[in-house]
């Protein structure tokens, strides 16, 4: 036996073979798999003839041209293009559009309880049933935490810029009449609070929302807080049934952040409002934000802001409240010389 497989690996090491170059297998950076295919033999073809060298055995091949074509170099002035790409994909993702119509309602509002027919012509309003079936389409297809994540956005979930000069008159729309109970216990109306006076009015329901009105009116009350003809209006409105049963176990709590003097004008809501004549005309989509509204004394929404201010806003503001109540202050003396016997 093993004379045999000697003889057999003598004529297998004098047998000729072929060699394939490692030059002919060497595949550029970036090319498809499918090119190894094409440089190996074909199990059916004849290996081709080759004389094998020692320098072709270890010299590998030079890249081919296809490799510059399929490794990407990118230039300084694309590195900077992308660079800048980014920074400005996040401003426009923050951009925060205008206020792009005028809040308020088309009617003068009333603190006058609606009577019978009046009821039952807002049943059987069509356009009220549109506007409901709307809202409660978007409530329904938004999840629980929508207006929680949309706050702790980058920047503070703001819904829109205040306009930087006042609401023209003719184009204002008037505030609606919202009823509630002050921090002195009696039942008042927003229509009757805000007549023939200029008043700065805050809707707030967390703690978040009342940081926001801070940081609009703060300026404004440091200008005009003690002046006859302005007031300050707070509303403080919780349309969960469990809070607002809280809120009112903690009133005299509330008592006493607010100033004695301001009793009378903060106004505890409760309830839900209604996305016709409250929440849809006013802008209000989101209930964690704070909102300030510029009422003059015809009970017209001069200016409005909402979320977190800009110190430009602030500004607009304190500027938006001086001139209103100088117009105020003109218009009322105007009408008592009018008055006045001649």
């Amino acid at each position: 036996m093993a004379p045999r497989l000697a003889l057999r690996a003598l004529r297998y090491l004098a047998s000729p073979r072929t060699h394939t170059p490692l030059n002919a297998l060497a595949i550029p950076l970036g090319a498809p798999s499918a090119r190894l295919a094409s440089t190996q033999p074909k199990a059916d073809s004849p290996a081709p003839p080759s004389t094998p060298s020692p320098s072709s055995s270890v010299t590998p091949a030079a890249p081919s041209s296809s490799s510059s074509s399929t490794v990407s170099r990118q230039t300084p002035a694309d590195a900077s293009a992308s660079t800048q790409a980014g920074p400005s994909k996040t401003a426009d993702r923050l951009a925060i559009p205008p206020l792009s119509r005028p809040p308020g309602v088309p009617n003068p509002p009333t603190a006058i309880p609606k009577s019978w027919s009046q009821r039952k012509d807002e049943l059987l309003d069509e356009e009220r049933h549109k506007a409901k079936r709307k809202a409660l389409v978007k409530e329904a297809t938004q999840g629980y935490f929508h207006d929680y994540n949309r706050a702790r956005s980058a920047n503070g979930g703001k819904l829109w810029t205040a306009p930087p000069v006042l609401i023209r008159e003719d184009r204002a729309l008037y505030f609606p009449d919202i009823s509630g109970k002050s921090l002195l216990s009696t039942p008042v109306h927003t229509t009757s609070l805000l007549a023939n006076r200029t008043s700065l009015v805050t809707l707030l329901s967390t703690r978040i929302s009342e940081e926001h009105v801070q940081s609009f009116i703060s300026p404004v009350l440091e200008d005009w807080s003690h002046r006859p003809g302005f007031q300050l209006v707070q509303i403080n409105h919780q349309d969960n049934p469990l809070k607002s049963m809280l809120l009112t176990f903690f009133l005299s709590s509330l008592k006493r952040t607010v100033p004695e003097e301001r009793w009378g004008s903060y106004i505890v809501s409760s309830g839900a409002w209604s996305a016709y004549d409250v929440t849809g005309p006013l802008g209000i989509e989101n209930r964690l934000l704070g909102y300030v509204f510029l009422v003059d004394h015809n009970l017209k929404v001069r200016w409005a802001g909402c979320g977190p201010a800009t110190p430009k806003e602030t500004e607009d503001l304190r500027t938006a409240t001086a001139v209103l109540m100088r117009r105020m202050q003109e218009t009322q003396g105007e009408k008592s010389k009018a008055e006045q016997p001649s």
